[in-house]
Parts: C-alpha cells; structure tokens; sequence
C-alpha cells in the first residue's frame, strides 16, 4: 500500500510544539476542573449547538445563531428550515455519541466512522441524499453510512481512488488507535488523523462533518478529560479560510528527499500539527478567560442588573420578564452547587434583608 507519515513523531517535532502539547493537557485539565459542576452540565450541552454552528457553518451553512436560539425557545411548535434541520441534526448525533459509552478500541473502526455518518443522515428528509456532480450537473444517491464507491474532486484535492478506500481505512484504524500511542503523541496523533481522515475522503459527501465529529471523540481519547469544554470545530469556524490552508498544506505531495518518506509533505503535516494544536491552546484559553473570576462577576452583575431592569430581549425581540437584583446573589450561590433553600434564606437574612418565595423559586 502506498506510504503516508501517520504523525508527527515527538523526536521530529520542535521544542516549541513539544512544549505547546504539554501546555494544551495542562490547561485543559485546570478547565475540568475549575469549572463548577452547577454549570459542567449547561455548558456542554451549550458547547454542542456551538459546535454545531461552526462546523455547519464551515459547511456553507449560512443558519445565524439568533435562529438557533428561536428554534429551540419555539420547540416542536417551529418547522425549522432545511439549515437547521442540519444543525439541529448534527446536535443530535453530539448527544447519541456522549451516550453510548464509546471506548479507545473503537473509535478509528470502520464501523464507527460509517455510523457517524449514518446518523447525521438517518433522520434527514430524502432530499439531503441527492448530491450533484459539480462538474457533470449528474445527481447522485446517497447512501448513508456507506463508503463512496466512486471517483470524487473536493476543490484541487483528488482523493484516492474508491477501490483504495477501504484499505486506506484499514490503515487508519490500526495506525491511530488510541493505546497504541502515548504522551504528548497523542495530540500529533489527533492532528493527523484529523487530516488523513480528510485526505481519504472515505464518503461521497459529509466527509467535514463527520471528520470533526471524529475528531471531538478522538480528543477524548487522546487524555483531554476537560474536552467537551472546549471545542475545536469553534476554532476551525471562526477563521475556515485558516482551516483550509492548512488541511491544503498536509494535502501537499512529498516536495524531495528531505520531506519525509511517504506520498504526502511532512513539512505539510508538520504545519497542519502546528496548527491544529495552536487552535486548541486558543480555545481551552478563551474558555479559560470566561471562567476567571473577575471576569465572571462583572457578566453576572451586568446581566442581572438588566434583567432587573426589564432591558433584556429573547432572540424572538420579546422581553424577558424582570427578576429582582437578589436573584443575582442566588445564582453566584449556587455556582458553587446545590444549596437548602432554608441556607439561602439564613444568607440574606443575615444581610438584613428580605427575599420572597418568587424570587428563590
């Protein structure tokens, strides 16, 4: 089979990247951990309709997030469009792979792989499944979960052929699993699977989507316990012509002996590992920064003060009901976890000041 580099090796990666993968473990473990388990839950449910937008977004998905709001304030009662059919879709395959107990030795299967792809398109009306040529006009069937079973063009990229797929599957599978690989690996590991996943380009469409869903899964797996607090499809979706320039630069033929053995540039891996990691250390510290403190109190106090105030609208433009200022000082309490209404009470009680039944309920 032809020879690809499977990642960046740490004897061949800089003192620089090197240390930027032990800083992206160090921070992401004082992000689990720093997070108070009243909001763990909140966030990453938050953290998957943002994951969606993104990814979607990079997609071609023009959905605005004020309409994502809208849709799930409206529920069942909304028919929402064909775009958020997609993202709504794609928030739900997020859900069905947190629960179902995914574990190192399958997720580079072939078996996994098709099923993500099977269950973004399962429940999507019949119309997603028609994919037209760009080039012939021709419309194509898709099958979901099924590898492509021919030729394909994505921009200047030419994928291997559909005959070398299910080996070049095979290959991906044996060379990324998860406990095959360890320390600071694991993050380059993450990097060029992103990539090669890509480059494979194993069905006739989805392929983005489900290589970021692929990738949410492996980051797991790789050791990062406070992923899911962090995303890298935000990072991705916030500058997709920095994504595409870099996946184009991994994409990259050997350029001459002093570029690595396989078919493919490692001085294009390199910097697609470069990239994928200076992403990540963006993300966990923007989540980071949220979290400070100081930073915290000042949101809190201002979106209480203008709740209070009645100045506060929903994404529809109704205006959120007022809630006393005292709210404020019972939400900051029960950041820290649950609390007897009778200590929330005794708390304001020894402010000298009175709060009713609404306002705690």
């Amino acid at each position: 089979m032809t020879s690809i580099t499977p990642y960046i090796t740490q004897l061949k990666a800089s003192g620089e990247l090197q240390d930027l993968a032990v800083e992206l473990y160090k921070l992401d473990a004082i992000l689990n951990a720093k997070l108070p388990e009243s909001l763990r839950k909140p966030m990453i449910y938050l953290l998957r309709v943002v994951n969606s937008f993104y990814s979607n977004k990079i997609e071609g998905n023009p959905t605005h997030p004020a309409e994502i709001l809208h849709l799930q304030e409206a529920g069942k009662q909304s028919v929402p469009s064909d775009d958020l059919l997609e993202i709504k879709q794609y928030v739900e395959v997020q859900i069905r792979l947190a629960n179902s107990d995914l574990c190192s030795e399958v997720i580079c299967t072939p078996t996994f792989l098709q099923n993500i792809h099977k269950s973004f398109y399962d429940d999507l009306p019949e119309k997603f499944l028609a994919i037209e040529n760009p080039e012939s006009g021709e419309i194509i069937r898709l099958t979901p979960g099924e590898f492509r079973n021919r030729d394909v063009k994505v921009g200047r990229h030419i994928p291997p052929e559909p005959e070398e797929v299910i080996r070049l599957i095979g290959w991906f599978e044996r060379i990324y699993h998860p406990k095959k690989i360890h320390g600071i690996e694991r993050i380059f590991a993450a990097a060029a699977s992103h990539h090669r996943l890509m480059w494979i380009h194993p069905f006739l469409d989805g392929n983005g989507r489900v290589g970021r869903l692929f990738t949410d899964n492996y980051m797991r797996c790789a050791g990062l316990g406070g992923y899911g607090l962090w995303s890298m499809s935000r990072g991705f979706g916030r500058d997709t012509k920095s994504y595409y320039a870099a996946l184009s630069s991994a994409d990259r033929e050997r350029q001459g002996s002093n570029d690595g053995r396989g078919i493919l540039s490692d001085k294009g891996l390199l910097k697609f590992t470069e990239y994928f990691i200076q992403t990540a250390l963006d993300q966990v510290n923007y989540f980071l920064g949220l979290l400070e403190p100081q930073k915290l109190n000042e949101r809190i106090d201002v979106y209480f003060e203008m709740r209070s105030r009645g100045a506060l609208v929903s994404s529809t433009g109704k205006r959120l009901p007022q809630i006393r200022i005292e709210a404020r000082d019972i939400y900051r309490k029960l950041l820290s976890g649950p609390q007897r209404r009778s200590n929330i009470q005794k708390m304001f009680k020894e402010k000298g000041q009175n709060v009713g039944e609404k306002t705690l309920r």
